[in-house]
C-alpha cells in the first residue's frame, strides 16, 4: 500500500534531507519543496513541516535558498493561529540564525502590508482568472488580524535583530504601493506604517517623511482647479435630479446643512488622485491627533516631539514642493494644538524671511506661509497677528532705508523677498482689519505701520502684488486714512515701467511677483473635518476696478504670475509663468468654494 502524504511528513528526517541535498541527492528535497508550494496544503501538515524545519533552522545556510525563498512564499499570516505562531518562530529563528535572509524576511512582511483585492479562481476550460474582492467590514476584521500577526513577528526581529531598522526603512519606501493601485491598498499600506512607529519610535522621522512625500505626489496630480470642476459637475447633475423630483419628494430628501455635510465626507471623491490623497490625509491628521492626545489631554511633550520631527520634514520635502494644496494644512493643524507651537512655526519662517544668504524664493515662499498662517488660523490670536505684522513693517522699512536711492527702477527679480513681505502685511491686514480695529487703540497701532511710506516707495509695491489684494487693502486703507493707494494704482494702470534684467537691458513686460497661498480653502471632502473648526474666510467686501464691476472677483486672480513650472523650487525658473499655475493654490482666497460651509 502507498504511503500518504502525511504519514510520509511524519516519518521525514528534515536533518538528513538536508544533508542528502548537499551531497547530490535531490529527491526527498525536491518531494519537501514541492509539498510546501502546494497551496492546497493542509494546516496540519504545513505546520509540521515548519515546525520540523525550524528546528534544523541552523542548517538553512545559502545553499538552500530556494527552500527559504518558497518558505516566505507561504500563505501564513491568516491562517489558523497555530500555524501563524509556529511560523513565527521559524522567521524569528531564521534571521537571527542567518542575518543574510534579514531582507528577504522583512520584505516578505512589509508586503502583506498591501492587501490583495484580487481572488484566482478556477475556469470552465481548467484556466485561472482574477476576480476583485468588494472591500467590505468582513475583509477588513481580516486584513486587521492579518496585520497584527505581521506585525509581531516585526516587532520581535526588531527586538533580536538591532540592524532590522537599517534594512526596513529603505523597504518602506521602495514597496509603496503604485499610484494606480486601489484606494483601500493605499490606506492599508499607509496605517501599517504610521502603526511601525509605535514600536520603532526612533524610526518615525523617517517613516513620516515616507507618508508625506506620497502624500505629496498626489497632491501635485490633484490640482484644486481639477477637482473643483469635477465637483461642479457632480453638483449640477445632483441639481438635475432634484428639480425632476415633485415637491412632496423634494421636501422629503432636503436635509440640513449639518447631515448633507455628513452625507458629503463618506461620498468618494470623484477625483481618483484626490480622493486617494482624501483618504491618506484623514488618516495622517487622525495619527497626529492621537499622538498628542492622551485620554482627551493634550500630552505636550509628545507634541512637541512630534512637532520637531513634522518641522523637519517640512524643510526637506512641503517647503520645497511646488504645486502642493493640502498637505501643508498638516503643519496647519498641528500648529493649532497649542500656541506655542504655532509661535514656533512662524519664528522659525520669520528666520528664514530675514536670512540674506537664504534662496530668495525659500524667503518669498516663507513670508507666503507666515501670510496665510496668520490669515487662515482662527487659533492665531490677533496678538501674534499684530506682533508679526510690527516685525514685517520694520523690516520693511529698515529695507527701504538701506537701498535708498540706489534702486532706480522697480525690480522683482533683486527684489523678490521685499514684495512677498509688502504682499503678505497687506494681505493679512486686509483679512484680520476688524480684530486689529476692535483691539485696544487698534487704529492708533495701524498708524504706526506707516503704510503711506510702504506705498508710495519708489520700489512701487502695489505694482506687483495681487490686484485684488491692493484693490481690498486701498478700500480699508482710504476708509481708516491709512494710506491713500488710488492714484498710485491708476498711474500703475496706465504705464509699463521698465525692470531691470540680469544681462543689464531694460524689460518693459512688467513681471509680477511669484505669489503663492498654501493655506487657501481646504477642498478634500472627507478629511476637511479636521481643517473646517480651525479655518477663517474672509469675512467684508471685494474691491474691484471701475472697469470690472461685472466680472467675477476671480477675474482679479487671472493675472500673469510668474512662478516655477517643476516639483522644486529653483531660482531660475522664478522667470517662466506656466499657464496652468493658477490650479494650484495661489489664490489669495477672497473668494471661496461655497460647499465649504
Amino acid at each position: 500500500m502507498a504511503m500518504t502524504t502525511s504519514s510520509k511528513s511524519s516519518k521525514l528526517d528534515f536533518e538528513s534531507i538536508l544533508e542528502k541535498q548537499k551531497q547530490g541527492y535531490y529527491k526527498d528535497y525536491d518531494w519537501l519543496t514541492s509539498r510546501l508550494s502546494d497551496p492546497d496544503i493542509e494546516t496540519s501538515e504545513l505546520q509540521t513541516y515548519i515546525r520540523s524545519i525550524r528546528k534544523c533552522v541552523t542548517h538553512l545556510d545559502r545553499d538552500y535558498e530556494i527552500l527559504v525563498g518558497i518558505m516566505l512564499k507561504l500563505n501564513w499570516a491568516t491562517r489558523e493561529s497555530c500555524l501563524i505562531k509556529e511560523y513565527q518562530a521559524f522567521l524569528l529563528n531564521l534571521v537571527s540564525a542567518h542575518t543574510y535572509y534579514l531582507r528577504a524576511g522583512v520584505r516578505m512582511l512589509v508586503k502583506h502590508f498591501m492587501s490583495h483585492l484580487t481572488l484566482v479562481t478556477k475556469t470552465g476550460d481548467g484556466g485561472d482568472k482574477n476576480v476583485m474582492v468588494t472591500v467590505d467590514d468582513s475583509l477588513r476584521q481580516k486584513h486587521d488580524l492579518m496585520f497584527v500577526n505581521v506585525h509581531l513577528v516585526l516587532k520581535a526581529i526588531t527586538h533580536i535583530v538591532p540592524m532590522t531598522p537599517k534594512v526596513l526603512i529603505p523597504l518602506l519606501g521602495e514597496m509603496f504601493p503604485f499610484f494606480n493601485k486601489d484606494v483601500y491598498i493605499q490606506e492599508c499600506y499607509v496605517k501599517n506604517l504610521l502603526q511601525i512607529t509605535h514600536y520603532l519610535p526612533n524610526m518615525r522621522q523617517k517613516i513620516l517623511e515616507i507618508v508625506i512625500e506620497r502624500l505629496l505626489k498626489f497632491d501635485v496630480r490633484s490640482p484644486r482647479e481639477e477637482i473643483e470642476e469635477l465637483q461642479r459637475e457632480e453638483d449640477e447633475d445632483m441639481e438635475d435630479i432634484i428639480f425632476e423630483m415633485d415637491d412632496v419628494s423634494v421636501q422629503k430628501e432636503i436635509v440640513s446643512s449639518v447631515d448633507m455635510l455628513s452625507i458629503v465626507e463618506t461620498v468618494p471623491m470623484t477625483h481618483k488622485e484626490g480622493h486617494k490623497l482624501d483618504i491618506l490625509m484623514e488618516i495622517t491628521f487622525r495619527y497626529i491627533q492621537n499622538m498628542c492626545y492622551s485620554e482627551g489631554e493634550l500630552n505636550w511633550e509628545a507634541t512637541k516631539l512630534l512637532y520637531r520631527e513634522l518641522l523637519l520634514i517640512f524643510e526637506t520635502s512641503i517647503l520645497p514642493t511646488h504645486a502642493s494644496c493640502h498637505v501643508q494644512f498638516i503643519m496647519f493643524y498641528i500648529c493649532s494644538l497649542k500656541q506655542p507651537i504655532c509661535d514656533g512655526f512662524l519664528d522659525y519662517l520669520w528666520k528664514k524671511v530675514q536670512n540674506p544668504i537664504a534662496q530668495p524664493v525659500y524667503r518669498q515662499i516663507s513670508v507666503c506661509y507666515i501670510g496665510s498662517l496668520l490669515s487662515r488660523g482662527i487659533f492665531v490670536p490677533i496678538s501674534t497677528v499684530k506682533t508679526c505684522l510690527e516685525l514685517m513693517s520694520t523690516w520693511i522699512h529698515k529695507y527701504l532705508d538701506q537701498t535708498g536711492d540706489e534702486s532706480l527702477f522697480a525690480d522683482v527679480t533683486h527684489h523678490g523677498p521685499f514684495y512677498a513681505v509688502v504682499q503678505a502685511i497687506l494681505y493679512v491686514f486686509v483679512f484680520r482689519n476688524k480684530d486689529i480695529f476692535e483691539s485696544r487703540k487698534g487704529l492708533k497701532w495701524a498708524e504706526k505701520l506707516n503704510f503711506q511710506r510702504i506705498v508710495t516707495c519708489r520700489l512701487n509695491p502695489l505694482k506687483f502684488c495681487l490686484p485684488v489684494i491692493v484693490q481690498t487693502f486701498a478700500s480699508v486703507a482710504r476708509s481708516h486714512q491709512l494710506a491713500f493707494c488710488d492714484t498710485i494704482i491708476e498711474r500703475n494702470n496706465r504705464q509699463v515701467l521698465p525692470v531691470a534684467c540680469t544681462n543689464g537691458n531694460l524689460d518693459f513686460a512688467g513681471k509680477m511677483l511669484d505669489s503663492f497661498f498654501p493655506f487657501d480653502p481646504y477642498i478634500l471632502s472627507r478629511s476637511r473635518k479636521y481643517i473646517l473648526p480651525l479655518y477663517r474666510e474672509y469675512q467684508g467686501s471685494i474691491e474691484e476696478g471701475d472697469d470690472e464691476e461685472e466680472n467675477e472677483e476671480d477675474d482679479f486672480i487671472t493675472e500673469d504670475i510668474i512662478s516655477p513650472s517643476n516639483g522644486k523650487f529653483t531660482i531660475g525658473s522664478l522667470s517662466k509663468t506656466p499657464s496652468d499655475f493658477m490650479e494650484y493654490g495661489v489664490s489669495p482666497g477672497f473668494k471661496h468654494v461655497q460647499d465649504m460651509t
